[in-house]
């Protein structure tokens, strides 16, 4: 049942943490935690809708697609929000919390619905 409301937990989660996190956070809710949250879903979405689709035609390279994802992940990171952080040449605990906390959750939710539905066939 997790699969087929995946993109719905998924974005509820996120919302949810993307609220508590700016709450937390003596910054509040920077455009720097926004983006860093709707990165790590369109990517979660996107690599989930990728090996959902590819599943019955390439089913022994859904594991290579999955790394390949994954690694797209933080070549993204490295690319886009990186820079964001490292503004003022310091990456702090708080910067790389709002990176790794969505990316944990969005890649987390997406191998657990990812199992569910490759197991199921």
């Amino acid at each position: 049942m997790f699969e087929k409301h995946f993109y719905s937990i998924l974005i509820s989660i996120c919302v949810a943490l993307f609220c508590v996190h700016g709450w937390i956070l003596s910054s509040g809710f920077s455009s720097v935690l926004f983006l860093s949250y709707g990165v790590n879903v369109f990517l979660a979405v996107s690599g989930y809708f990728i090996i959902y689709k590819l599943r019955l035609k390439h089913p022994e390279k859904l594991g290579f697609i999955f790394m390949g994802l994954s690694g797209l992940k933080f070549v993204v990171f490295f690319i886009v929000l990186q820079p964001l952080y490292n503004e003022d040449d310091n990456m702090s605990i708080i910067e790389f919390g709002m990176f790794f906390i969505p990316y944990f959750v969005t890649t987390a939710t997406e191998t657990i619905a990812l199992v569910q539905t490759l197991n199921k066939e």
